[in-house]
Order: C-alpha cells, then sequence, then structure tokens
C-alpha cells in the first residue's frame, strides 16, 4: 500500500489512508474520550473525521483515568504527536501535568511523554491510538508509581532510568571507567580530564579522581601523554524529584562542595564541576552515575533533546527555552561578576573501562583476550581491519609492524584517511585503533620485517599469535620457518587481484602440514586456489612493487573471516598440545568472490592442511634440513 502524493510531495497520512484517520476517530470515541486539534500556534479546535487537519496532526486527548488515587484528575489531559510516517510508526503521547507519585515513565525533560511502549517495535501498525491507551496506560501507571506489583508491569520495569534521562544534555560525553568507584565516606575532591573529542562534540576522560587532601583514589592508564584540566568534583547524596536543571544542579554542587571539601573551593575555576549523582543501572539497581557541567556563552549551537523540535519547529510541542535552563529565581550567581547570560551545560558520563567497552561480546571471546599478545605484520587493506577488529575484542596488547607510508590512493579500501597522506601508516592505523579502545597496550614498528635489524623476531616468538598480512611471500615464508620450532601461531591472510578471492591459513596445522608442505599440494593442484582478476595487477608511481585492485567490500569478506578465525585461536585451550589440534575453520580457507559469469556470493572451502609426501621437514632426514630452506620441487 503506497501514499498517493499531492503538490510538493507525499500527502499527508489521514489523506493517503482515510480509513486509518476513520478508524482513530471511531477509536477515540468508543472509549469515551473527547479531543481537538492541537494548532502549532498553541490553540484547541474541535476536528470532525472530514476536517482539514493541517500538514502535521497533534490532538489534545481528554481520557478517563483508569485507575485514579487521591489527588488525581477524574480524567487525564494528553498530548498526542503522530509521525509523518503513520500508522507506519507509533504515535508520541505525552501527560504535560504530573501525577502525584508517578515517579518512572514519564521524561519529565520531554514535555511529560510517556514511556508506554518498550521499543518502537512494539507497535502494529493496525493498532490505534485508542487500543495504545487502553491496554498500556494502566500498565504505566501502575509501574511508575508501584514498579513490580503486577506481572504485567515487568516489561516496562526491565530497563533504567538514571539520572541524566532527566536532564536535557547538550552533545558531547565524559567518559569514565565504571571501576572508578569512590568509598561513600569520600565527598569530592579533585579529577583530572583531559580532551578527546572535538569542538562540535566535547568529550572529556576521567582519567585522575583524587579526595579533597589529593590523595589519589583511582587513576587511569589510557590517555598518559595528553595534558590534563584539573578540576572539582562533588557527590550529592540525593537529587530533587522530576526533571532536573543543570544551573540548579551547578549551584547544588557548589554548595555542597564548599560544605564539605572547603579546600576544594579555593582558587578553583569555576567554569567546570565533575557530579556523582545517585541514580540507577540494569534492573533498577542502586548506582551512582558522574555528570560533566559546564558554564558556556548560549552562542553554540547544541543539538540535545530538542534537536529534533528545532528541525521540525513544532513550537507547540516542545519548549526550546529547555535548551538553555535558566538560573533558579532569587540564586545568587555561581561566580562572583559572572557576565550576564552564561549558561550551564550538563553532560552524561559513558563507561569506558575495558569490561565497558568489550561488555556487548559473547563470554566466550571476551574472557581470554585480556592476556593475550598479538603481532600484525602488515596494517594495509588486511591487517588494519584486522588488528582493529582484534582490539574491539578486547585484546590486552597488539604490536604493528610495517614500514609503508599511507597514498590516498589506498583510501577505499584501508582505515587511514587523507588527513594521514604520507604519514607511516602503522601509526594512523594505531590511532584508529586507541579511538576504538584506548585500553590495548600497542606498539609499532615502523620498518618491514628484514629490514628491522633482527629486533622484530624476539617479540614475534613471544605473541601469543601473529598475523601475516603482509602480501609479501618472502615475509610468509620467513614466518612460518622461525615461528614453526617456537609454535608460535601464525595466521596468514591473503587476497587476489580484483579483490575476487582469498586464502586464510593457520599454522601450526591440525593436518600435520607446514607452510612448504602447502606450496607442494599446490603444485600439486590438491587444494583449491581463489579466483584472481586476470588484469588485476597495478604498478604505483615510484614504486616497483605491484599491488592490485579490489574494494574493500571484497577484501573486507578476507579481513574479517580472518579476525574471526583469531579470535577462535585465542579463545581456544592455550595448552600448546591442544592449541596444535585445534582448527576452528579449518587449516586452509579459500575463498571465491567470482565465477565464471562474473561476480556471486562468497562461497568458502576449508581444508586440514595434511603433511606433504615431498617435503623435506617431514621426511625420514628433515632433521637435516635448515627451517625454512626452499622445498625441494620436481622439475
Amino acid at each position: 500500500m503506497s501514499a498517493p502524493t499531492a503538490a510538493g510531495g507525499p500527502a499527508p497520512w489521514w489523506l493517503a489512508y482515510p480509513d486509518v484517520w476513520e478508524a482513530e476517530a471511531a477509536a477515540l470515541a468508543a472509549v469515551g474520550a473527547t479531543w481537538s486539534r492541537r494548532s502549532t500556534l498553541g490553540q484547541a479546535e474541535q476536528l470532525a473525521p472530514g476536517a482539514d487537519l493541517g500538514p502535521r496532526l497533534a490532538l489534545r486527548i481528554s481520557w478517563r483515568h483508569p485507575a485514579p488515587q487521591p489527588g488525581d484528575p477524574d480524567r487525564l489531559e494528553l498530548l498526542v504527536r503522530y509521525p509523518t510516517n503513520y500508522p507506519w510508526f507509533p504515535p508520541r503521547v505525552y501527560l504535560p501535568e504530573p501525577l502525584p507519585g508517578l515517579v518512572r515513565h514519564r521524561n519529565a525533560t520531554n514535555h511529560g511523554a510517556l514511556c508506554l511502549l518498550a521499543v518502537d517495535d512494539d507497535w502494529q501498525p493496525g493498532a490505534t491510538v485508542a487500543e495504545l491507551l487502553s491496554v498500556q496506560l494502566p500498565r504505566l501507571l501502575a509501574a511508575g508509581r508501584d514498579p513490580g506489583t503486577d506481572p504485567a508491569t515487568l516489561g516496562l520495569e526491565a530497563g533504567a532510568e538514571p539520572a541524566w534521562t532527566r536532564l536535557c544534555l547538550v552533545t558531547g560525553a565524559l567518559l569514565v571507567d565504571s571501576a572508578c568507584t569512590p568509598s561513600a565516606e569520600v565527598p569530592g575532591g579533585l579529577a583530572d580530564l583531559v580532551s578527546v573529542g572535538h569542538a562540535g562534540n566535547p568529550v572529556h576522560a576521567l582519567v585522575t579522581l583524587l579526595d579533597g587532601d589529593q590523595h589519589v583514589l583511582w587513576a587511569a592508564r589510557t590517555f598518559p601523554l595528553r595534558v590534563a584540566a584539573r578540576v572539582p568534583w562533588v557527590r550529592l547524596p540525593t537529587l530533587p524529584s522530576g526533571p532536573l536543571q543543570p544551573s540548579e544542579l551547578w549551584h547544588r554542587g557548589w554548595a555542597q562542595l564548599g560544605a564539605t571539601v572547603p579546600a576544594v573551593t579555593h582558587g578553583a575555576r569555576r567554569e567546570t564541576l565533575v557530579l556523582l549523582v545517585p541514580s540507577e543501572r540494569e534492573r533498577r539497581r542502586p548506582h551512582e552515575d558522574f555528570l560533566l557541567l559546564d558554564r558556556e556563552a548560549p552562542g553554540h549551537r547544541y543539538e540535545g533533546r530538542a534537536g529534533e523540535a528545532i528541525a521540525d519547529n513544532q513550537l507547540s510541542l516542545f519548549d526550546l527555552s529547555a535548551l538553555w535552563p535558566a538560573p533558579p529565581a532569587g540564586s545568587a550567581p555561581a561566580q562572583a561578576g559572572a557576565r550576564e547570560g552564561v549558561w550551564v551545560t550538563a553532560r552524561r558520563g559513558y563507561a569506558m573501562g575495558p569490561g565497558d567497552l568489550t561488555a556487548r561480546l559473547p563470554d566466550d571471546v571476551n574472557r581470554p583476550m585480556a592476556d593475550a599478545t598479538v603481532t600484525v605484520v602488515g596494517v594495509g587493506a588486511l591487517g588494519g581491519p584486522i588488528a582493529l577488529e582484534l582490539a574491539r575484542a578486547g585484546v590486552g596488547a597488539l604490536r604493528l609492524v610495517d614500514g609503508d607510508t599511507h597514498d590516498p590512493a589506498t583510501n577505499a579500501r584501508q582505515l587511514p584517511g587523507i588527513r594521514d597522506a604520507g604519514d607511516l601508516k602503522v601509526l594512523a592505523v594505531a590511532t584508529r585503533i586507541l579511538e576504538a579502545n584506548p585500553h590495548v597496550r600497542l606498539t609499532c614498528g615502523i620498518r618491514d620485517l628484514g629490514a628491522d635489524d633482527g629486533r622484530e623476531l624476539p617479540g614475534l616468538l613471544g605473541s601469543t599469535l601473529v598475523v601475516d598480512a603482509s602480501a609479501s611471500p618472502t615475509v610468509t615464508r620467513f614466518l612460518a620457518a622461525h615461528l614453526r620450532p617456537a609454535g608460535t601461531p601464525l595466521l596468514t591472510a591473503s587476497a587476489t587481484a580484483g579483490g575476487w578471492g582469498g586464502t586464510i591459513v593457520t599454522l601450526p596445522a591440525a593436518g600435520g602440514g607446514c607452510w612448504e608442505c602447502l606450496q607442494l599440494h599446490r603444485a600439486d593442484r590438491a587444494v583449491p586456489w581463489p579466483p584472481a582478476h586476470p588484469d588485476g595487477d597495478i604498478t604505483p608511481v615510484g614504486c616497483s612493487h605491484p599491488t592490485y585492485v579490489g574494494s574493500y567490500p571484497d577484501l573486507g569478506h578476507v579481513a574479517l573471516q580472518a579476525a574471526r578465525t583469531a579470535l577462535a585461536l585465542l579463545s581456544a585451550d592455550p595448552s600448546p598440545r591442544q592449541r596444535t589440534g585445534h582448527a576452528p575453520f579449518g587449516d586452509l580457507q579459500v575463498l571465491s568472490l567470482h565465477g565464471r559469469g562474473g561476480p556471486r556470493h562468497p562461497r568458502w572451502e576449508a581444508r586440514l592442511l595434511t603433511a606433504h609426501p615431498g617435503c623435506p621437514l617431514h621426511g625420514p632426514r628433515s632433521g637435516d634440513v635448515l627451517p625454512g630452506s626452499p622445498p625441494r620441487r620436481a622439475p
């Protein structure tokens, strides 16, 4: 069913689907509700089913109170805002006047928006506002006033309503490790913040927390080279009910700080204040949240909760003054001589500890990663994304080895961007990794393997896993030869010209073979080869080493499967015996993205890599052969 169009664009939903509006009006009349149109000027008009509803529709509905308590009105005055694409998306219902004791499921900062649905996906396009209110409003009132008394309210109670949901927030954040939990007897002190965002989205990380005597309570290991700003912090034991105003919290915070930790207030620049406030977390468990308050001039454009209101110009539905809450009437200025027109803004705290950043990973992936050390050789189109995914998975330490500089011509398939042109590729990739996980212990080798005076080999041998994405047969032979005696696992990932296919090899092989065995199997055509574009090789200007064409939508299949394989290897039994025989996806994985008819769906083939009878490393005199010696091949 598609909507008819009108001059200038699609017709409003009530013209596109007149039967839907008729059903809405009939359902409201059937339950005894009365309604009027809410115009953009705030005026109310009576509506007939066939009336012209204007470009947007908002109704003021008088609804019979389903469970009145002492002090409640008999009827609830609701405001309903229909989305432009109704009935595909749910309407928004507001209760502008608060009810006594209704402490949950009503967003006071958003003009009393009622959380009638846990998620928008619970809405069924065939439903009406009357049906939504008849079923969900009694549940909401019960859960909001006496949580957990009715099994029907459990769906609404599964989430949490932290303190920041009662604030009008601006863009930006305060990043705090969830392990930063000062004991209850500490009222406040000082905090060190470092800037990790940008002017358009100010983000600060809390790296040190001190008490009033400047004893360190908690310190992070992240961002050690950034300059920190020291600001006061204070714990507020209680918060007022209802919506919270940043300016009121500012005054409360400084008053509490002066009463409990007066030494901190002496000489402090009253421009920034960190608050620790009572809140709640999953399943309504008590918790404390950090908030960041700043005094800022109202010349900035902040996209807070009312950002949509600015774009939609819904003056009747949103109070734009909430963007800049004024100080309480009669209150003293936060700073003597403060200029008129300076306002307080609030940003919420986000958890960013090592466990916080990996909290949404499966347990079997998350647990073993923190102690792992992975070396990635080559951080181009495959190695860069592999390293990034390993960091996101919580790998404790990464070593990146690559001596190349970044050419913007590779932007279509590599992590660095145009601002990294001419810079060492390994440093640009390291920056991206630290943006995703600042807790990873990251080191960089800025010379290609073979030009490093042998300094890299000890680190390679001591790694939990080595990933070879160098696209260099010389490097691969070197790694296979030197890691094999030490039993260090090696994962090699490569792609073919045009991005038509790729190969992933894991060693030691569960099938008992080695890298030289694989070359002999390939010479015998006993293992599959990935397809390659016949004209896909190119030689960049100023370089005699050829590369190939290929875009990340194709190469990404190899990189992501290599990352999956690496995580499976790292999650396996760490004992050498078990690790040697572990092949979660096979020792050899071959990808084909192109067939005789052109591009096709990704097709993976997996094999165990068995020992080749002609391999000198597995023959009766294998002990006389140096590791890495070229295999003897039949002419």
